[in-house]
C-alpha cells in the first residue's frame, strides 16, 4: 500500500469516527423518555437531569391562566388510572385546542418532592368533534 492511500484511508477513519460521535451526543442529549402520568409517579429512578414526555388528561376546573405572565398551571391525570395525577406548570401561550378533559402531550421536567411537572413544551390534541361522521354514524 502507497504511503499516500494510507494517510487517506486514516483521514476518513478519522472523520467517521468525528461524526459517529457527533450523532451519539445530539441523540443523547435531545433524547427524552415518554411515560403517562401513572408510570412518571411510580418511578422513582426517573432521571430529574433529563426531559420526559408524558401524556395525560386535563382535569376539569382546575385550570388557572394568567394572559398576562403567560402563566398556565393545571391538573392532568392519567388515562388509565384517573386517580393519579400531578399539577402541571407552564410558561407560555395557551394553545387554542387546550380545555377541561382534553388529552396533552407534555415535554419537561419532572419535581417529586412538588408533585409538579414544569412543561417547557405543551401540545393539546384536537377534540373529536373535528373528526368528520363516517357513513355509518350519518345513516
Amino acid at each position: 500500500m502507497k504511503k499516500s492511500s494510507k494517510k487517506t484511508g486514516i483521514a476518513l477513519l478519522l472523520i467517521l469516527a468525528g461524526v459517529a460521535v457527533l450523532i451519539l451526543k445530539g441523540v443523547s442529549d435531545t433524547g427524552v423518555y415518554y411515560r403517562t402520568v401513572a408510570e412518571v409517579l411510580t418511578d422513582s429512578a426517573l432521571p430529574e437531569e433529563r426531559g420526559v414526555r408524558i401524556s395525560g388528561e386535563v382535569e376539569g376546573g382546575s385550570i388557572h391562566y394568567d394572559q398576562q405572565a403567560l402563566s398556565l398551571s393545571f391538573v392532568v391525570r392519567d388515562l388509565d388510572e384517573p386517580a393519579k395525577k400531578m399539577k402541571v406548570v407552564y410558561g407560555g401561550v395557551r394553545p387554542d385546542a387546550f380545555d377541561a378533559d382534553v388529552e396533552v402531550i407534555l415535554e419537561g421536567r419532572y419535581d417529586a418532592q412538588q408533585n409538579t411537572f414544569y412543561a417547557e413544551s405543551l401540545l393539546a390534541k384536537c377534540p373529536s368533534k373535528y373528526e368528520g361522521k363516517t357513513e355509518q354514524e350519518e345513516e
